[in-house]
């Protein structure tokens, strides 16, 4: 149920290649993209934990260490503050990457006559600019998240990468576990520097201007 019921079907092509297949560089490199501060060691030990990869497949540290150092990963400290880096979020087809993040949107009435305040939680494919989904909520937490990131699932198909705000709700466990069941790679922004997020920002202001203008009451 939930979420299990969108786990894709296990592969059954699970070979013993002598080069790293496509999809193993895709993860090994959004791996390493999620966490710049990764060793070669962790990004292959946490390479071996996806979906989409052999558990016993190798993956010599040398060959890695190449991999990320040809893609402009293993560089200094701030390197993802280049217009080089941050031309990485400009991808070309759909459901390469998805984005995300909340709007604080009007304070509403609810069923006991209380005031609520409201935040609309949306998703953007990078490429497209599609809406794969959006969805007022009364929270913004984690399980007023997942309902969304579902719907979006259902209608757009997995992602695979989730580029989202470095805040608490977007930290949980429970996140991180869901993205890891699914193979998404999650991809959080570093604090402070959100680089990517002008895409969905100006969708919220499309919204601000178009759909909320009526005062709150």
């Amino acid at each position: 149920a939930g979420f299990d019921a969108l786990l894709p079907k296990p592969r059954v092509d699970r070979g013993r290649p002598r080069t790293l297949p496509a999809e193993v560089i895709k993860v090994l490199l959004a791996t390493k993209e999620a966490n710049p501060k990764l060793s070669v060691q962790l990004v292959i030990r946490e390479t071996l934990k996806h979906r989409d990869v052999p558990d016993d497949l190798p993956l010599p540290p040398s060959t890695v260490h190449r991999l990320l150092t040809r893609h402009g990963l293993m560089s200094g400290s701030d390197s993802q503050d280049t217009d080089t880096n941050r031309r990485r979020f400009a991808f070309q087809s759909p459901g390469q990457l998805w984005m995300s993040d909340v709007m604080h949107g009007p304070t509403v009435r609810i069923k006991d006559r209380s005031k609520r305040k409201t935040y609309l939680i949306a998703f953007i494919d990078d490429a497209t600019r599609v809406i794969p989904y959006a969805a007022f909520s009364l929270a913004e937490n984690t399980r007023a998240f997942l309902p969304v990131f579902k719907q979006a699932i259902v209608r757009r198909g997995l992602p695979e990468r989730l580029y989202v705000d470095n805040g608490s709700s977007y930290r949980s466990n429970h996140l991180s576990l869901v993205c890891a069941k699914l193979g998404v790679a999650l991809i959080h922004a570093r604090p402070y520097r959100p680089q990517g997020k002008g895409k969905i920002e100006r969708w919220f202001k499309t919204v601000r201007g178009q759909l909320l203008i009526l005062p709150d009451q």
